[in-house]
């Protein structure tokens, strides 16, 4: 990449970030997620197994930034889900 006029990129906040993930937890018979968001494709997969349902999957969604309340909100998901799951000791983080 050539760089004109000396221009330099600018750094900081400007700077667009990369997009995060989040995960859910979907049955084919409901309209919306059941479970989530998750920071974590495993924590989900906890989720998945909390539901008992066979038909229950994961599902991912790309989002342009995270709040710190939807940040926690999707820890604390996973960290209960966990917890029910029997895998508390695990970190998926």
């Amino acid at each position: 990449m050539k760089i004109q006029n000396s221009a330099q990129a600018l750094t900081g906040s400007a700077c667009p970030k990369k997009a995060t993930e989040l995960f859910y937890v979907s049955h084919p018979k409901a309209e919306r997620a059941l479970l989530g968001p998750f920071l974590s494709q495993a924590d989900a997969e906890c989720g998945r197994l909390v539901l008992r349902s066979t038909d229950a999957l994961v599902t991912a969604c790309l989002v342009d930034s995270l709040d710190e309340m939807t940040y926690w909100h999707a820890a604390n998901n996973g960290q209960v889900c966990r917890a029910f799951a029997g895998t508390l000791g695990v970190s998926h983080e």
